[in-house]
Order: C-alpha cells, then sequence, then structure tokens
C-alpha cells in the first residue's frame, strides 16, 4: 500500500476506537478532564468575544459622539460670526445715526464714508475714503466724526476716493476759536505722531488748560463748532508775541471706520 493510503487507514482506526470507547463510556473521564483543562480557554475566548464586540459598539459610539461635537463646534462658530456681523452692524447703524443726527440738527447735508487705507508713516496722518467728487465732494470740505468732532479735511478728491489729511499732520492748518466765543483766535497745526499745537494766539487771549477749541467757521467749507481738541500744556513765554498750547485729540482716529463729509452747500444755513 501507498505512504497515503496507509495514513488514511491509520486515522480511519483512530476515529473508530474514539467511537468506540465512547459508546461503551470507557473515555468519560478522558473527556471530563479535557472539558476541564479546556474550559478557561472557552470562557476567555467568550469574555474576549464580549469585549471586542462591546469596544465595537463603543467606538462605534464614540464616533458618532464625536460627530455631535463636531457639529456643535461648527453651529457655535456659525453663531459667533453672525453675532460678530450684528454687533458690527448695530455698532455701525449707530455711528451713521449719530452723524446724520448732528448733521440734520445743524442743517448740513452729510455724505457718510469708509475709510479704506490709511497713512503707514508714524510721522503722517492722513487716510483715504471710499467716497469722491462723484459723490458731490470736494477738496477742504470738513470730516467729521460723532456729534461734531473735527477729524481732518479733504485735500485730494478722485472720482470714488478721496484723501483726508488729519489736524495731526505736519500739512494741516484749521483756524480755531474757543468754544462758545465764535471769535477766531489762532491755528491749530499738525505736528505728526499724532500730535498737535495751537498757534498764533495773542498774549492777550485768555485760555486755559482743559480749554476746549473749535474751528471757528471763518474757513468757506469748514463750519463753525466743530471740535477740534483740548488743551492740555500752555507755552507761554512773555517775550513771545504769541501763546501756543499743546492739543489733546478728541477721538483717536486710529481706530475710526467710518466718518462723515460735511457739503459745502448747507454748512452755513440761512
Amino acid at each position: 500500500m501507498t505512504r497515503q493510503i496507509k495514513t488514511g487507514v491509520i486515522i480511519f482506526g483512530i476515529i473508530l476506537a474514539v467511537l468506540l470507547l465512547h459508546l461503551t463510556k470507557i473515555i468519560y473521564p478522558l473527556e471530563d478532564y479535557a472539558r476541564r483543562l479546556l474550559s478557561p480557554l472557552g470562557s476567555l475566548a467568550t469574555r474576549a468575544g464580549v469585549v471586542v464586540s462591546r469596544e465595537s459598539k463603543h467606538a462605534a459610539g464614540n464616533a458618532d459622539y464625536l460627530e455631535q461635537i463636531d457639529e456643535l463646534y461648527r453651529q457655535i462658530q456659525h453663531l459667533s460670526v453672525d453675532y460678530v456681523q450684528l454687533h458690527a452692524l448695530k455698532e455701525e447703524n449707530e455711528v451713521l445715526r449719530r452723524k446724520l443726527g448732528f448733521a440734520e440738527q445743524q442743517g448740513y447735508e452729510a455724505v457718510v464714508a469708509n475709510i479704506i487705507s490709511r497713512s503707514v508713516q508714524p510721522e503722517r496722518g492722513f487716510f483715504m475714503i471710499d467716497r469722491g467728487s462723484k459723490n458731490g465732494l470736494e477738496t477742504g470740505m470738513a470730516v467729521i466724526f460723532g456729534d461734531g468732532i473735527y477729524v481732518g479735511k479733504i485735500t485730494k478728491i478722485f472720482d470714488r476716493t478721496a484723501v483726508v489729511t488729519l489736524t495731526t499732520d505736519p500739512a494741516s492748518r484749521v483756524a480755531i476759536s474757543l468754544a462758545g466765543q465764535h471769535r477766531l483766535i489762532g491755528l491749530v497745526e499738525g505736528k505728526g505722531n499724532g500730535t498737535a499745537l495751537a498757534t498764533l494766539i495773542p498774549q492777550e487771549e485768555e485760555i486755559e488748560v482743559n480749554d476746549i477749541l473749535v474751528t471757528s467757521g471763518t474757513e468757506e467749507k469748514i463750519p463753525p463748532d466743530l471740535v477740534v481738541g483740548m488743551i492740555n500744556q500752555i507755552r507761554d513765554e512773555s517775550t513771545d508775541p504769541f501763546k501756543e498750547a499743546n492739543i489733546e485729540p478728541v477721538v483717536q482716529t486710529a481706530y475710526l471706520n467710518i466718518v462723515a463729509v460735511l457739503l459745502p452747500k448747507v454748512l452755513k444755513p440761512e
């Protein structure tokens, strides 16, 4: 016989012997011992299957939970953006209301403009707005913020944009008076780096620290009583014919986003 046939006969003989032993119950003690020996392995396999099943469900649950968290974060981000936009719109509407309200109360007409660029040199002070000659603007017009705070004047004009020179720019000059007096007392000149100086104030003119200076109205396109700044230091040399005073701006122009330009045709209402 070949080796394969011999092997088959031997295996068949073993299986037959095991069956006979099982039927005659001779092998029962051995089977019981084998079951006790393999029982821990079976329990371990069962527990392993339970753990794998539970962890699989747990992993699936965690994936769902993480997906829900991501969705909540996305909703929070959308709500945050909506809130910021709504808050910005509310502030913008409030600024517009104040500017237009002031112009209407004083009998002026105003064009509201957005600041679209600024000077990057600290010694200079100017910005560009998104309104120009097509909107009725002209050089020399006053630019204000809030309830009549003078920011500067238009010095360059284009079709859809214009350049506003601030009171702190070295090229800026504006005629001033003390608040409530309507009388020319001097000029405010820009000194750069966010500073300005009141000059050409006669020695006999009485001024004090914390006095408010306003536009005098002697310039064609700049109405009177626009707030220019507050005196924080007086330079008074008895030998000089004029006094000078350091001026503190009322508003930080670096934080402005919206301004208004006063139109010249109604600057001095009858």
